[in-house]
Protein backbone atom coordinates (compact mmCIF):
# COMPACT_ATOMS: atom_id res chain seq x y z
CA UNK A 1 0.00 0.00 0.00
CA UNK A 2 2.77 2.63 0.84
CA UNK A 3 3.95 1.32 -3.00
CA UNK A 4 0.95 3.33 -4.11
CA UNK A 5 0.76 6.04 -2.27
CA UNK A 6 4.40 7.14 -3.50
CA UNK A 7 3.97 6.05 -6.80
CA UNK A 8 0.53 8.64 -6.67
CA UNK A 9 2.72 11.16 -5.01
CA UNK A 10 5.48 10.77 -7.71
CA UNK A 11 3.28 11.82 -10.41
CA UNK A 12 2.44 14.59 -9.25
CA UNK A 13 5.96 15.47 -9.13
CA UNK A 14 6.55 14.70 -12.81
CA UNK A 15 3.71 16.58 -13.82
CA UNK A 16 4.54 20.23 -15.56
CA UNK A 17 2.32 23.41 -14.74
CA UNK A 18 3.43 25.73 -16.71
CA UNK A 19 6.08 26.88 -19.31
CA UNK A 20 9.83 25.75 -18.11
CA UNK A 21 12.72 28.36 -18.24
CA UNK A 22 14.05 27.51 -21.23
CA UNK A 23 10.82 27.63 -23.52
CA UNK A 24 11.04 31.10 -22.46
CA UNK A 25 14.00 31.97 -23.21
CA UNK A 26 13.19 30.39 -26.76
CA UNK A 27 10.58 32.40 -27.38
CA UNK A 28 12.17 35.66 -26.06
CA UNK A 29 15.13 35.27 -28.73
CA UNK A 30 12.31 34.72 -31.72
CA UNK A 31 10.90 37.86 -30.11
CA UNK A 32 13.68 39.82 -29.98
CA UNK A 33 14.85 38.72 -33.78
CA UNK A 34 11.48 39.44 -35.53
CA UNK A 35 11.23 43.11 -33.78
CA UNK A 36 15.41 43.47 -34.75
CA UNK A 37 14.18 42.29 -38.46
CA UNK A 38 10.64 44.65 -38.28
CA UNK A 39 12.01 47.81 -36.70
CA UNK A 40 14.09 49.51 -39.86
CA UNK A 41 10.70 48.52 -42.00
CA UNK A 42 8.30 49.85 -39.70
CA UNK A 43 10.52 52.84 -38.40
CA UNK A 44 10.18 54.22 -41.69
CA UNK A 45 6.57 53.78 -42.88
CA UNK A 46 5.08 55.33 -39.74
CA UNK A 47 7.79 58.43 -40.38
CA UNK A 48 6.93 58.91 -43.74
CA UNK A 49 3.75 58.30 -43.36
CA UNK A 50 2.60 62.10 -42.96
CA UNK A 51 4.41 63.46 -46.10
CA UNK A 52 1.88 61.85 -48.36
CA UNK A 53 -1.18 63.41 -46.66
CA UNK A 54 0.34 66.94 -46.52
CA UNK A 55 0.63 66.80 -50.42
CA UNK A 56 -2.57 65.43 -50.54
CA UNK A 57 -4.15 68.25 -48.36
CA UNK A 58 -1.88 71.00 -50.44
CA UNK A 59 -3.23 69.47 -53.63
CA UNK A 60 -7.11 69.67 -52.10
CA UNK A 61 -6.75 73.38 -51.32
CA UNK A 62 -5.29 74.19 -54.60
CA UNK A 63 -8.03 72.29 -56.11
CA UNK A 64 -10.66 74.04 -54.26
CA UNK A 65 -8.90 77.92 -54.61
CA UNK A 66 -9.00 76.95 -58.55
CA UNK A 67 -12.36 75.82 -58.45
CA UNK A 68 -13.67 79.06 -57.23
CA UNK A 69 -11.73 81.07 -59.28
CA UNK A 70 -12.83 78.77 -62.42
CA UNK A 71 -16.83 79.42 -60.83
CA UNK A 72 -16.12 82.60 -60.91
CA UNK A 73 -14.75 82.95 -64.18
CA UNK A 74 -17.98 80.40 -65.79
CA UNK A 75 -20.25 82.94 -63.78
CA UNK A 76 -19.07 86.08 -65.82
CA UNK A 77 -19.33 84.11 -68.86
CA UNK A 78 -22.64 83.36 -68.37
CA UNK A 79 -23.54 86.84 -67.36
CA UNK A 80 -21.79 87.98 -70.38
CA UNK A 81 -20.04 90.88 -68.18
CA UNK A 82 -16.37 88.86 -68.33
CA UNK A 83 -13.03 91.53 -68.78
CA UNK A 84 -10.01 89.13 -68.66
CA UNK A 85 -8.12 92.38 -67.06
CA UNK A 86 -10.80 93.04 -64.63
CA UNK A 87 -11.05 89.25 -63.42
CA UNK A 88 -7.28 89.35 -62.63
CA UNK A 89 -7.50 92.21 -60.81
CA UNK A 90 -10.75 91.39 -58.83
CA UNK A 91 -10.17 87.75 -58.08
CA UNK A 92 -6.73 86.47 -59.19
CA UNK A 93 -4.74 89.06 -57.50
CA UNK A 94 -5.94 88.75 -54.48
CA UNK A 95 -6.05 85.11 -53.38
CA UNK A 96 -3.15 84.15 -51.36
CA UNK A 97 -2.30 80.70 -53.11
CA UNK A 98 -1.61 82.53 -56.39
CA UNK A 99 2.47 82.70 -57.34
CA UNK A 100 2.87 86.45 -58.87
CA UNK A 101 5.62 85.46 -61.37
CA UNK A 102 4.08 82.88 -62.98
CA UNK A 103 0.38 84.81 -63.32
CA UNK A 104 0.07 87.13 -66.21
CA UNK A 105 -1.06 87.37 -69.67
CA UNK A 106 0.25 85.51 -72.14
CA UNK A 107 1.55 87.18 -75.39
CA UNK A 108 -0.44 85.42 -78.08
CA UNK A 109 0.44 86.71 -82.14
CA UNK A 110 1.17 85.14 -85.37
CA UNK A 111 3.64 85.45 -87.93
CA UNK A 112 3.44 87.17 -90.59
CA UNK A 113 5.88 87.15 -93.49
CA UNK A 114 9.01 87.90 -91.47
CA UNK A 115 7.54 89.31 -89.15
CA UNK A 116 5.81 88.41 -85.51
CA UNK A 117 2.27 90.89 -84.85
CA UNK A 118 1.22 90.50 -81.13
CA UNK A 119 -2.13 91.03 -80.56
CA UNK A 120 -3.76 92.46 -77.26
CA UNK A 121 -3.34 89.92 -74.15
CA UNK A 122 -6.16 87.85 -73.68
CA UNK A 123 -4.78 84.33 -72.33
CA UNK A 124 -4.79 84.74 -68.46
CA UNK A 125 -2.34 82.39 -66.73
CA UNK A 126 -3.30 81.88 -63.22
CA UNK A 127 -0.62 79.54 -60.81
CA UNK A 128 -1.57 78.44 -57.85
CA UNK A 129 1.15 77.36 -55.06
CA UNK A 130 1.34 75.74 -51.93
CA UNK A 131 4.73 74.45 -50.70
CA UNK A 132 6.09 71.89 -53.09
CA UNK A 133 2.80 71.81 -55.13
CA UNK A 134 1.99 73.74 -58.39
CA UNK A 135 -1.02 73.99 -60.37
CA UNK A 136 -1.72 76.14 -63.10
CA UNK A 137 -4.65 76.93 -65.27
CA UNK A 138 -5.93 78.96 -68.54
CA UNK A 139 -8.42 81.70 -68.76
CA UNK A 140 -9.08 83.41 -71.96
CA UNK A 141 -11.90 86.04 -73.11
Amino acid sequence: MKMLQCSERCGDLNRQNGFSLLEIIVALILIGITGALMFPVMRTNLTQSAVPVRRLDSQYLLIQEMDRLTGLYRHEIQNDTLDINTFKTTHVDISPLVQAIDTGFLAVGQITGNSYNTQSPNILRVTLVDGDQRLVSLFSE
